[in-house]
């Protein structure tokens, strides 16, 4: 690391001007924080990003980075229906980043619209020959000891989206193509969503205050990838409507399928779950206009695991083609460059 870089001025820094908050007893700058223990389940996860495969800092701010790096650890909480808490942050950073870099790093990572409430408690640094990595923990707590999981699916179950599937991906066909700043509303669109995707968690909350969602998780590798874990972990199988997946059509502009983007492209980070079917009427009804919109995908239906995509009566088996760390060399696999 650099002179104007060391560990001790970096810790004192993030010390100095890291908030804490009212269950925060000891932060930054100690061997371990001291948190006020909750009465409810404790959830905890932990997501990191690399620098080559998960991200470029040549296409990226490093404010930007840091709230992204937050945002994909806090959609995980989300997915659980947990209210974040607090978070640390691990950094291994090459000697030739400057300081005002991790300056900007460190107000992406504290930023509200990332952090949604969570404190920024602890962490570590080190130096790194290669990329940078930027490695959080997140802890959130249960509303009411009640977390969802991924297998609580069962047939009959109508699965449901948040938000746009896709963006993030058409966003990545962009940077691929050099376009770095987008030209039009569009490509802005697209590009904000891969750079700065917004964890789900007030809708994930809200899932859990209410008990619709029976399983649930976030969409962070692809539609045709995440949908089949959910089904593995609930013992069933999935029907899904191409014709309601809810799409960014303005990928087409530059080359890209829009409904392959929202099946293969992943790190939308928007939330799938599973809806009794007798309460999905209800939860349509009711479901707040603050929070992002839902759409109807599809159904559970019995089986072992496998998705099918549905239409008029018929059924096919939907490839598995999302990202997978070890298989892929980029992300994601299916994202064409623009013309």
């Amino acid at each position: 690391m650099t002179r104007s870089m060391d560990e001790d001025r970096i810790t004192g820094w993030l010390g100095a001007r890291t908030p804490g908050g009212s269950r925060v007893l000891v932060g930054i700058g100690d061997d371990a924080a001291v948190l006020r223990p909750s009465r409810e389940h404790t959830v905890v996860t932990t997501d990191m990003l690399v620098e080559g495969v998960d991200f470029r800092r040549d296409w990226t701010t490093p404010r930007a980075l840091g709230r992204k790096a937050v945002a994909v650890n806090m959609s995980d909480l989300a997915a659980m229906g947990a209210r974040p808490l607090f978070f640390t942050v691990a950094l291994a950073l090459p000697p030739d980043i400057p300081f005002r870099w991790v300056r900007e790093l460190h107000r992406g990572l504290i930023d509200p619209a990332s952090a949604r409430g969570a404190h920024l408690v602890g962490g570590d640094l080190s130096r790194s020959e290669a990329g940078g990595v930027i490695s959080i923990t997140a802890i959130g707590e249960s509303i009411g000891r009640r977390v969802i999981r991924r297998s609580g699916g069962r047939a009959g179950d109508l699965l449901y989206v948040t938000g746009t599937l896709g963006r993030s991906a058409a966003g990545l066909a962009l940077l691929r193509a050099g376009r770095l700043r987008g030209r039009t509303a569009a490509e802005r669109e697209a590009l904000r969503a891969h750079h700065l995707p917004e964890a789900r968690c007030a809708e994930g909350v809200y899932l859990a205050i209410h008990g619709f969602a029976r399983a649930m998780m976030d969409l962070s590798d692809g539609l045709s990838t995440d949908l089949p874990r959910l089904c593995a972990a609930s013992g069933v199988d999935a029907e899904i409507d191409p014709g309601l997946v809810p799409l960014f059509p303005a990928a087409r502009r530059w080359g890209c399928d829009p409904l392959a983007l929202a099946l293969d492209g992943g790190e939308d980070y928007e939330l799938l779950f599973a809806v009794p079917k007798a309460r999905a009427p209800r939860l349509e009804k009711i479901w707040p206009p603050r929070l992002a919109p839902i759409t109807r995908i599809g159904r559970l239906v019995a089986g072992s695991g496998k998705v099918w995509l549905a239409k008029d009566g018929s059924r096919r088996p939907l490839p598995r083609g999302g990202y997978d760390h070890f298989l892929s060399s980029v992300r994601p696999p299916t994202a064409p460059s623009v013309p």
